[in-house]
């Protein structure tokens, strides 16, 4: 899948969320002679990157909807940092990018552990970001006043996986992926059901094998599996553990890791039934034009997150109509005012979290996607 369709006119096909305006008299950054920069990190390249380029098409259609509608004010050009979902890759690219004097904001990273590489990079130049996926809960006391995320972090999202599994089952077994993001959510959901949790096992990304840890959930008879990790890895698990006879009827949940429609493409008909939660809603549910436009656009319905990227950028896109162009001035808007998005009025407490928090729980059926129904709203 190519990452965009190159094409100009999207905002003239359907009405769009930005007006044309009038934007008070503004001044490029010191030291920036072209347009300004708005850069997506995430994966548009590996094994995780299905949700990425989702995201980045979300991201990149902000921007462009906001030029084409910008009258007067700064072009936005949208640009992109490709980590593969890499904490190790990340802390270089982010340093490149700070270097950059017509960069205004970061929307990303994507996933928690390439944000929290990033992070102090970001911090020391003071960029404003704004994650539209990333749910580690430390990630603030990393990121200081510059971070800031559109979704609730994984201490609304453990207790909303925990009340599934419990829901599901009485005896839960635990296995994740190592990941910043995956032995976080973790351990947070093996303390809310301690009393029901009969074993646990660890996994590395790129696992392929898992009868060892097929063995162990038999062993511990264990009813429901909780899988806290992405979608590569759990469309492996799980057919494993369908095609075992003593752990084919176990129940399996995962989190907004595993919340993807490639999950489906990698897993099969093993996918059908498995249990998933998000800190989100896909486009559709939200703006039905809008994704019409999306798709349009790029072929493809939205992903999950699709929504919140759009979202990210756009809290951008509405300090810089306000007349701010630098990072100090947005970062002071973002930080002080809330935006009307897509279905959602962002807002962000002192520690960069959003004000209204939510865990949505999804299934497959028949090889789709379905919405099940709120767990957490708060």
């Amino acid at each position: 899948m190519s990452l965009v369709k190159r094409s100009i006119g999207i905002a003239a096909s359907v009405a769009v969320a930005f007006a044309t305006f009038v934007a008070p008299a503004q001044a490029a950054p010191v030291g920036c002679d072209g347009d300004l920069k708005l850069v997506f990190q995430g994966a548009l390249t590996g094994g995780a990157a299905q949700t990425g380029i989702g995201e980045y098409n979300g991201f990149r259609l902000a921007v462009l909807q906001y030029n084409e509608k910008r009258g007067s004010g700064p072009k936005v050009e949208p640009a992109y940092i490709d980590t593969q979902a890499s904490g190790a890759q990340s802390p270089a690219l982010a340093l490149a990018t700070v270097n950059d004097p017509c960069v205004i904001g970061i929307v990303g990273g994507m996933y928690s552990g390439e944000t929290r590489a990033a992070l102090p990079i970001y911090l020391k130049a003071g960029m404003p970001v704004i994650s539209p996926s990333a749910t580690n809960p430390t990630l603030p006391t990393v990121g200081g006043d510059v971070f800031h995320r559109v979704v609730a972090n994984d201490l609304v999202q453990g207790p909303a996986m925990a009340k599934i599994a419990k829901r599901e089952g009485k005896r839960v077994f635990v296995v994740d992926d190592q990941t910043t993001y995956g032995k976080g959510l973790a351990d947070i959901i093996r303390k809310e059901i301690k009393s029901i949790v009969v074993g646990k096992d660890s996994v590395t990304e790129g696992t392929t094998n898992f009868s060892s840890v097929v063995a162990k959930v038999k062993n511990a008879k264990a009813d429901v599996v909780v899988y806290a990790g992405y979608y590569p890895e759990a469309s492996k698990f799980v057919k494993q553990l369908r095609d075992n006879a003593a752990t084919k009827n176990v129940k399996f949940v995962a989190g907004d890791g595993v919340l993807d429609d490639e999950f489906i493409v990698l897993a099969g008909k093993y996918a059908n039934g498995v249990l998933m939660t998000a800190p989100a809603y896909f486009l559709g549910a939200a703006d039905k034009q809008l994704a019409a436009t999306y798709k349009k656009e790029y072929g493809t319905a939205p992903r999950i997150y699709t929504l919140e990227a759009y979202n990210a950028a756009y809290f951008f896109l509405e300090a810089i109509k306000k007349g701010n162009t630098d990072k100090p001035t947005i970062l002071k808007f973002i930080n002080e005012n809330s935006v009307k998005g897509i279905g959602t009025t962002m807002k962000f407490d002192a520690q960069g979290e959003p004000s209204k928090k939510f865990i949505n729980e999804f299934t497959v059926k028949a090889g789709k996607i379905a919405y099940v129904g709120n767990v957490i709203n708060k």
